[in-house]
């Protein structure tokens, strides 16, 4: 017979034991430390976070320059409020030997913007770097990866950056680079790795748009369409280059684009969707409206051009496409349209415009409104004269 002592001893370090699991378990769970209302600084909150925390950072200036040895995310409210000034460091951000998700941010007055070692499926999105032409010091590199496998480099924008805007070395391999735009840098991209996919970026005006540090294969381009390199001299084919974009004996892009790629998120009935575009005009105020609708203004080159691939369940095929309220210059739906997408291709004349495109049920749903009240406007004439002799036998 086991001695209650005996029992109680066993009891109370079983609950113990249960206790300290739960325990661990709660503080295992991921948390939200927020500057500044949890933290003053940045770096303060980085020290306290557990892994797996996020980090989340309020709009306004932060004069620091941060370490991350830690998995976590670090996230700005928005990259043009979220300014981290480096205050003429190395390094905006540097992450070692850790795997950690960056986004929001808008980096000024360092050295690096963002400096990932041995940070293998990391994610850097959605960020701004600015290198030297608009700051006091000289901007080396906006984004690199070193020895940063698998990770993620996506819907930046890096520009004036004096040595290149995104570098990935150390071999670093298998990483996905798509929707940057890296302007006006010494080198737009350096890549020594191989298995990478680089697509749907923007390299505009850099005085070397790629560098291969070590030629393996890369691939810089899917089915239909690869990136924008403002030096390409290819003639356009809907929006496509006839001939494609040599790098080196390796690398090269099959599909480059003959505008810049520009991706867009609008919301109906609470459902997400995204549009993309390939134009060589500047593309603003993009919106929903029940219609697409949106802006375009200094198109370059002889005339104006826009393909953009539209989600068929935003609705039906057949998109009319008006150009302040006419028809476009030219206007193709192209072959690659699919059960997912509808891909249009439409110029226009060298001038600013304001472009809507509707869907055909919506043009016909008009059309019947217009066609309807046609014959209600006559009925209510006609029967105004009368209402007004029977007002006047009244009286």
């Amino acid at each position: 017979m086991i001695d209650k002592k005996v029992l109680f001893l066993l009891l109370t370090l079983s609950c113990l034991s249960v206790s300290g699991s739960i325990l661990s378990v709660a503080k295992a769970a991921p948390s939200v430390l927020r500057v500044p209302q949890d933290y003053s600084t940045i770096q303060e909150a980085i020290n306290s976070a557990n892994p797996g925390d996020t980090v989340s950072v309020s709009a306004g200036t932060y004069y620091e320059n941060l370490y991350i040895d830690k998995n976590l995310t670090l996230t700005g409210e928005n990259m043009e409020t979220t300014i981290l000034n480096g205050t003429g460091g190395s390094f905006g951000i540097e992450a070692n030997s850790t795997s950690v998700n960056i986004t929001g941010f808008g980096i000024v007055n360092a050295t690096v913007g963002i400096f990932l070692e041995d940070s293998p499926e990391s994610n850097v999105s959605g960020n701004e770097v600015t290198g030297s032409h608009a700051n006091a010091t000289s901007q080396e590199e906006g984004i690199w990866l070193y020895s940063s496998n698998n990770s993620v480099v996506s819907d930046n924008i890096v520009h004036d950056a004096g040595t290149c805007g995104i570098v990935l070395c150390g071999h670093s391999s298998e990483d996905t680079v798509t929707l940057n735009t890296v302007e006006n840098c010494g080198g737009g991209l350096e890549v020594s790795g191989e298995g990478c996919f680089i697509c749907h970026n923007n390299f505009v005006n850099n005085q070397n748009q790629t560098e291969i540090l070590d030629s393996f294969h890369n691939d810089w381009n899917d089915t239909n369409e690869g990136n924008y390199w403002s030096n390409y001299n290819g003639t356009n084919q809907d929006g496509i280059g006839d001939t494609p974009y040599s790098i080196d004996a390796n690398n090269t892009d099959n599909h480059p684009l003959m505008g810049m790629f520009s991706q867009f998120e609008i919301t109906k009935q609470g459902q997400a969707y995204t549009i993309t575009t390939i134009c060589n005009s500047t593309i603003t105020n993009f919106g929903y409206t029940g219609a697409i609708n949106f802006n375009i203004t200094d198109p370059e080159g002889a005339g104006g051009f826009c393909r953009i691939a539209i989600p068929n369940t935003l609705y039906d095929h057949n998109y009319p496409v008006l150009i302040d309220g006419s028809p476009p210059l030219e206007e193709n739906e192209l072959s690659l349209s699919n059960g997912t997408y509808t891909y249009l291709y439409f110029t226009y004349p060298n001038s600013a415009h304001n472009i809507v495109i509707v869907s055909e049920f919506a043009t016909v749903f008009l059309l019947l409104i217009v066609i309807l009240t046609i014959p209600t406007a006559i009925i209510a004439r006609k029967a105004h004269p009368r209402i007004s002799n029977l007002s006047q036998t009244r009286r």
